[in-house]
Parts: C-alpha cells; structure tokens; sequence
C-alpha cells in the first residue's frame, strides 16, 4: 500500500482518465452510441443503448454523481436493456459534457432542467430515472417538479437531505477539497464498503475531480433553497424506488434514514458491506431490483388510440 502512494504523480493522474477511456471503449462494444445535444445552452454529451430485442421500451435515464460521469453505469447497461432503450448523460460540466454560458458549474436546479429537455425533446415520453448520489437528487427533484415526466425514480444513495441544513453538510463539504492524499485515502473508505487496492494508483487524479470547478463551484454555492424538505419527499406523486449502500459514509450521517422514513412507500433495497456507489460494488444486485421495480411498480401507459 505504501509502495503504491508513493508511485509517481504522472501516471497517478492519467490513472483515472484511462480507465474511463477503456470503459467508454467496453460500452461502445456493447451498441451504445454517443450523441452530442444542446440542452439548457449546454453541450450535452449523451450514451444511448437502444432496448435488447424483444424487450419493453420504457426508457430508462442515468445520471450519475459528482465529479463522476455517465460511465459509472458501465456495469448495469446490459442488465438494465430488459426496460426499455438506456439513455445515459453526463451532466454539465461532468465527463464530455460542456459548461452553462459564462459559468462554470451548474447548481441542481439547472441540471433538472437539462434533464427535463432531454426526456422532452430527445425521448419524447416519460421515462424511468435512475440517479446515484447528486443525480439520485436531480431525478428526486424532476419527479417531484415534472411528474407527467417520470413513470417513476429509483435513488442510490441519492443526496440533498435537509438534515439539520447547511450545518449538517459542512464537515461533507469540506471534505470534498480533499486537500492531501492522506484526506483521499480516508473518502475511499467512507465511499466504498471494500476498496479496491487498485484505486490507490489514481490518487492524485481523484482529488483533481474533485478540485475541478463543476464540484467546488457547485459546493461553494451550495443553497439550503436546493435541499429536500420531509414533506417534499413524502409529496412526490411516481412510484419511488430507494437503494442504499449500507456501508457509505460518504454522505453526512442521517441521509439514508432521512430519505427511508420520508419516502414510506418506496421499494427499498438495502445493500449490507456495500458503499456509495452501487452501482459500481453491486451492478448486478442493483439491475435486478431496477428491473423488477419497473415491472412491478412502474403501471403501463396506455396504448395509443
């Protein structure tokens, strides 16, 4: 482990970047395409995987966390083809995404309306919205804004909590600088249930995602306006479905009972030794529950006359 910190900056900062080129290359393989789209004035970098045949087509939108991007999904794309075509984006200023004019982050509710122009104009009906993390808080915040949107949400791990306000988030926020390898090392272990030794080689390119304007900006002007109230999750009006990595403590303390005892309808999955991004520990475990919320609780639309 110590060998492995010590490795040369170089190629501790190209770390990263490589594997996301090499998954871009395996989701490629799989029949995704890459579609470029101005949503909201923002170059909008889109991975679109049409259905597997014979399958439904309700569609399914991805969107992942901060400083993360649209192939953390990699994973779940081929267990996720039964739904419906897979509309994977990466969200302003994240992945291949550009920047909103004259700023370089964009705060939640600009993302929702990002996300709002591409279920309108590029899918043309409701979809299934699938969020980890920030985007669990975007594809919460489209429900509750835009139902005749969403035939229903699934949330892993999803942030935007009110807790006890920007208070309860600060100790987070400061984390998020992650002003020395040794603060790196420790958001590996509150993020994942089991780190992988092989994360080590991509220190420096991980604090560099998250010194990046799109999560410092974003973090800097971080508004209690933006976090969710207990009635505004008890209100949403589409079928919820709730995923949590039970060994994530990455979030501040309290996020998944928030989210557990505001949402008391939802499909719950809970996922023991796992952190906070299923969708990475657990792709598998986490398609399956997906898909069977879809079947189960997401109610068909009508055919067209």
């Amino acid at each position: 482990m110590r060998y492995i910190a010590q490795l040369p900056d170089p190629l501790s900062q190209a770390f990263i970047p490589l594997l996301h080129g090499l998954m871009r290359k395996l989701v490629l393989r799989m029949g995704a395409t890459m579609e470029c789209h101005t949503l909201q004035e923002i170059r909008s970098n889109l991975y679109y995987l049409p259905a597997q045949p014979g399958a439904g087509q309700l569609p399914v939108v991805l969107l992942h966390g901060i400083a993360d991007n649209a192939l953390t999904w990699g994973f779940m794309l081929p267990g996720l083809r039964a739904i419906g075509p897979l509309y994977a984006l990466d969200l302003p200023g994240f992945g291949l995404s550009g920047y909103p004019p004259g700023r370089r982050y964009s705060p939640i509710d600009e993302q929702v309306s990002v996300v709002r122009q591409l279920v309108r104009e590029r899918i043309g009906r409701p979809a299934l919205v699938v969020g980890n993390s920030m985007g669990g808080w975007v594809a919460a915040r489209l429900a509750e804004l835009d139902p005749e949107l969403v035939r229903g949400a699934v949330l892993l791990n999803p942030g935007g909590a009110m807790l006890d306000g920007r208070l309860s988030w600060e100790p987070f926020l400061k984390t998020l600088a992650l002003g020395d390898l040794k603060v790196v090392r420790s958001v590996y272990r509150q993020m994942f249930g089991r780190v992988n030794p092989a994360l080590y080689l991509g220190q420096r390119s991980f604090q560099t995602l998250f010194r990046r304007d799109p999560v410092a900006q974003f973090v800097a002007a971080a508004n209690e306006d933006a976090f969710f109230r207990p009635a505004e999750l008890r209100d949403l009006r589409v079928p919820i479905g709730l995923v949590w990595g039970m060994a994530d403590r990455f979030l501040p303390s309290g996020s998944f009972e928030f989210f557990r005892d505001n949402l008391p309808g939802a499909a719950l999955l809970t996922l023991p030794g796992c952190g906070h991004l299923p969708q990475q520990e657990r792709p598998r475990q986490v398609a399956n529950f997906v898909r069977r919320f879809a079947k189960e609780r997401v109610v068909p639309l009508a055919p067209a006359a």
